[in-house]
């Protein structure tokens, strides 16, 4: 299924951090449905189809391909476990991690710099 129909073709315009934003935003809504198995698993799918958009714009992520396509298999192992919730923080954070300015537009820091 497609779910974003009308973002592909705009998605590498969006600068990076936004870019994870939006796939740690579908897992973070995941984690709020660990009661409703169906609607958990659509926002799974949703995170993935947004990491593939990711993967295609190499240019942009060329040099963290590698663990853009391990969050990708990993994120789709959890899909493929049938009727079995895990929670997705810990990819959530390993995402932010590939984006400093994602990480400090979240408020996510654990050490802010000095004002």
């Amino acid at each position: 299924m497609i779910w974003h129909k009308n973002l592909e073709h705009r998605f590498a315009s969006f600068p990076s951090y936004q870019q994870i934003i939006m796939v740690t935003n579908e897992l973070n809504r995941a984690n709020n449905h660990r009661e409703n198995m169906t609607e958990y698993k659509a926002c799974l799918e949703r995170g993935l189809e947004l990491l593939d958009f990711i993967i295609d714009d190499s240019e942009k992520w060329r040099l963290k391909y590698r663990e853009l396509l391990r969050a990708r298999r990993y994120l789709a192992q959890r899909y493929l476990q049938s009727n079995i919730f895990e929670d997705t923080s810990t990819l959530q954070r390993a995402l932010h991690q590939l984006d400093p300015e994602a990480t400090r537009r979240l408020g996510l820091e654990t050490n802010p710099p000095p004002k």
